[in-house]
């Protein structure tokens, strides 16, 4: 027997297994073979794959897809390259068109596939189409005068066991009906028999499979026979590069290679010799690699916003700085170029760019628009975490949203792993958070049935802002939906398209970029002289002081109350110390900071080993930035730089312990081939373990730290554009009254909205803040936009003129009223009176 309808977590709110799992179950049963045949989607592909080849079995590539309209449905199992790429257009269709119906579909796109079907129907459809087609049966034998073994024995066409598996074992059956019921909004009692699978539906033994189907032994042999031609275990695209349209591939590398100099140029002026050997390094890496396309439609990108932040461990690229794509020099700051690139790294790197946050949803758009067919944005894979599991759980029981809460917002952020339900209960009960918290029935019961649901898939929803780019049509890479913001999405989450090749894109909104922007509008309309192609933001030393004093409240990465507290006890603030400080604050590093701050000041310290003074010469002797990591790997073990990549990538899992014990090895036996005594190997890979936590790589900061410098500069000079641009953007850490109260501190004064002199968004000038309408509650945008409006065309000539052009409500003139912005139509201030005449006003327009 082998299985071939089985489904994980990823037939969401149906199966109860995850993916690691269910492969564990089935090589402990005996199987060889397995196939994954979830719902409509592959979500769970690349998990599969990994899976399977870790427990010894092949893979077998598939899904179910359901029709819609009618009850009907297929299991796909894919059989060759041409099958997966049918298989990802007939899902993408299912998600796509809104006219899908399976019948119509199966048809057009079955070379490749192996259909099982248990619809008589569409068996006669699909014979007739010369589909390669199996009769399913399904939990046991079907009689042999139903239409399915009719239809199969007229046609010809073979019988084969093929009972749907949704969960492991037959205790799982509560959990399936809770999700089924979670699903359908309602209790697990009022699910009727169609609403879940049957009872029998978990992956049972070939020695059980045999005892189903003992009254029709060929249908279990039968899956032998049809999985012998299912040779596919899971598509190899090798590296999936966005395709550069203005030249053909050949000549990608001369149009980078051209672009990148003359960039240089730009950038330098006469090119530094520095400057000359690692850019001609950088371009033939990028080339031996064939990533030169991918630079050129990252910087096509760029080009079309005027403002932007290349970011992450593409900062390290000085190619991408020479493009534009990036504006931190990675030569003057010594950025580690082999973090990002270096020929031996398996996985496909990809460049972040930060675009301002009001603007960053056009240029997706854009993207996806221009390569249209052959773009979409990655998707995130939302699991069941603890508190969402008992909401959802409880509301199943029938408890109302304050009961639940009553418990929920006591719950700690994880469950605890491997105790019985006993005595994870009465830990959970002892918990600081849970103490006083009434758990009597039925609590115990949702909460073990909320940690058993913990971790499934709930559903998809929109990564940030990945986009993968593909050369020919991405539905034959991937099936794609739609997201619910309209635009397309493929299925696989970003370690997916990573494990598939796909090369992403990431197009990310940041509000400081709009701040900057938006202060520097209002400045120029202030008839501010400012040459922004010569800002040097890094070099003004009364920047520098603010920095050094902690007052950047305000300034985009560095304003939070543990950064400003830092720089206080730092008394620091040039760039590179910036940039060390934005990435040493992380959670669990308060002993290293404090470690940081003594060594600054003048302790003495020396390194563990000489080999690594090089290293951590600009850090103090601590590890602070992720390449750290890395090039210590290569100065103390002699790790190329692929290997020294790899052991900072397995450090951030969370399963690393079970890969880090190999590289521990290679580790020590390269150290000690280089000279390191074993006292200071062990107390170098303490100091690496220890490192394993949350941290940036230094190009990312450095990026960061150039956008903080900018804020910060803006703020000691233009106080009052700068302030007004932060209040209007939004979103900061602190609140619109906090950022309001640092103006004040500031020495700027407050101008209340007025309705002939304020624009929708705030306004500085001198040293005074003009409130924008946006800050009016209640009053929309619509009517925002026609006061402008209506004011650009004539003043307001008093209370009741500014009523009937801009017909406010009720609720919107009450605002406009209480906000001060009518004031200036009654000179004594008088607020009642314009309420009494937007009255009058309103029984004046209900009787015309």
């Amino acid at each position: 027997m082998v299985p071939l309808s089985v489904h994980s977590g990823y037939s969401f709110m149906q199966g109860t297994s995850g993916i690691e799992a269910l492969c564990r179950h089935a090589a402990a049963l005996g199987y060889d073979r397995l196939a994954l045949t979830d719902t409509d989607n592959l979500c769970g592909l690349w998990s599969f794959v990994s899976a399977c080849r870790r427990e010894g079995l092949r893979p077998v590539i598939g899904a179910q897809i359901t029709d819609p309209q009618f009850s009907a449905s297929a299991v796909c199992l894919v059989k060759n390259a041409s099958g997966y790429a049918n298989l990802c257009r007939l899902l993408t269709r299912r998600h796509t068109d809104s006219d899908f119906g399976l019948k119509s579909a199966l048809p057009e796109l079955a070379g490749g596939l192996l259909v099982l079907t248990a619809d008589p129907d569409l068996l006669c459809i699909c014979h007739d189409a010369g589909m390669d087609i199996a009769a399913a049966m399904p939990v046991r034998p079907v009689g042999a005068s139903t239409p399915l073994r009719r239809n199969a024995r007229r046609l010809n066409i073979p019988l084969a066991a093929v009972p749907d598996s949704l969960f492991l074992r037959p205790g799982d059956f509560p959990l399936h009906r809770m999700l089924r019921a979670i699903a359908q909004k309602t209790a697990p009692g009022r699910l009727g028999p169609g609403d879940t699978a049957p009872k029998e539906a978990f992956l049972a033994s070939p020695a059980e499979y045999r005892q189903r189907f003992a009254a029709c032994p060929e249908a279990v042999e039968n899956t032998h026979v049809l999985a012998e031609r299912l040779c596919f275990t899971g598509p190899d695209f090798g590296r999936v590069m966005p395709p550069y349209e203005h030249a053909p591939p050949q000549e990608a590398a001369g149009r980078l290679r051209q672009a990148a100099w003359e960039g240089a140029r730009q950038r330098y002026g006469e090119i530094p010799e520095a400057v000359s050997r690692r850019l001609s390094h950088e371009l033939e890496i990028i080339s031996g690699m064939g990533f030169c396309g991918y630079f050129l439609v990252v910087a096509d990108i760029v080009w079309q916003s005027p403002r932007t932040c290349g970011r992450g461990s593409g900062a390290a690229s000085l190619v991408a700085y020479c493009l534009g794509i990036t504006n931190v020099c990675p030569v003057r700051h010594n950025l580690y170029f082999e973090r990002f690139l270096n020929p031996g790294r398996a996985d496909p790197p990809d460049m972040d760019v930060d675009f301002a946050w009001d603007e960053r949803d056009d240029v997706i758009s854009g993207v996806l628009s221009r390569y249209a067919g052959r773009a979409a944005m990655v998707s995130n894979h939302v699991c069941f975490q603890p508190r969402m599991a008992v909401r959802e759980t409880a509301r199943a029981f029938g408890l109302t949203d304050r009961e639940i809460s009553h418990v929920t917002r006591g719950l700690p952020g994880g469950w605890e792993a491997g105790a019985s339900d006993e005595n994870w209960l009465q830990h959970l009960a002892a918990h600081p958070r849970m103490r006083g918290t009434d758990l009597s029935d039925p609590w115990p019961e949702i909460l073990c049935m909320a940690r058993r649901i913990t971790g499934l898939p709930r559903y998809l929803s929109l990564h940030p802002g990945g986009v993968v780019i593909t050369p020919s049509c991405i539905d034959t890479y991937v099936p794609v939906q739609h997201a619910p913001k309209g635009v397309p999405m493929v299925q696989w989450e970003k370690d997916g398209a990573e494990d598939a090749g796909l090369v992403k894109i990431d197009l990310l909104g940041n509000r400081s970029l709009g701040v900057i922007r938006d202060a520097l509008a209002n400045m120029r309309e202030n008839g501010a002289a400012f040459n922004e192609q010569a800002w040097m933001p890094e070099e003004d030393g009364a920047t520098r002081d603010v920095l050094a004093r902690g007052e950047t409240m305000g300034c985009f990465y560095i304003e939070s109350p543990a950064m400003r507290l830092l720089q206080q006890k730092t008394r620091v603030g040039n760039f590179v110390h910036l940039v060390i400080h934005s990435s040493i604050i992380r959670p669990a590093a308060n002993e290293v900071i404090q470690e940081y701050i003594r060594r600054l000041h003048g302790r003495s310290w020396e390194p563990i080993h000489p080999r690594m003074t090089d290293v951590l010469n600009e850090t103090y002797g601590l590890m602070v930035f992720q390449e750290d990591v890395s090039r210590t790997a290569v100065a103390v073990a002699g790790f190329s730089h692929a290997e020294a990549d790899g052991l900072r990538r397995v450090m951030s899992k969370k399963d690393r312990q079970r890969h880090l014990q190999d590289y521990y090895a290679r580790f020590t036996a390269g150290a000690k081939q280089r000279g390191v005594n074993a006292a200071d190997i062990e107390n170098i890979w303490r100091m690496i373990m220890s490192f394993s936590g949350y941290s940036f790589c230094k190009p990312h900061s450095a990026s960061y730290a150039r956008v903080s410098f900018q804020a910060a500069y803006l703020k000691t000079h233009f106080p009052a554009e700068f302030m007004a641009a932060v209040i209007s953007n939004q979103g900061g850490f602190y609140s619109t009254f906090a950022y309001v109260s640092e103006a004040r501190r500031l020495g700027l004064t407050i101008l209340p909205p007025d309705a002939e002199k304020s624009p929708v968004r705030w306004t500085g000038r001198d040293r005074t803040l003009r409130v924008g309408f946006l800050s009016i509650r209640d009053l929309s945008q619509t009517t925002r936009e026609r006061i402008i409006g209506q004011r650009r065309r004539s003043r307001f000539s008093d209370a009741a003129d500014f009523f009937e052009r801009v017909r406010p409500d009720e609720a919107e003139a009450r605002a406009l009223i209480h906000s001060g912005a009518l004031d200036r139509f009654s000179p004594a201030k008088h607020r009642a009176a314009l309420l009494w005449q937007f009255s009058a006003w309103q029984k004046t327009r209900c009787r015309q």
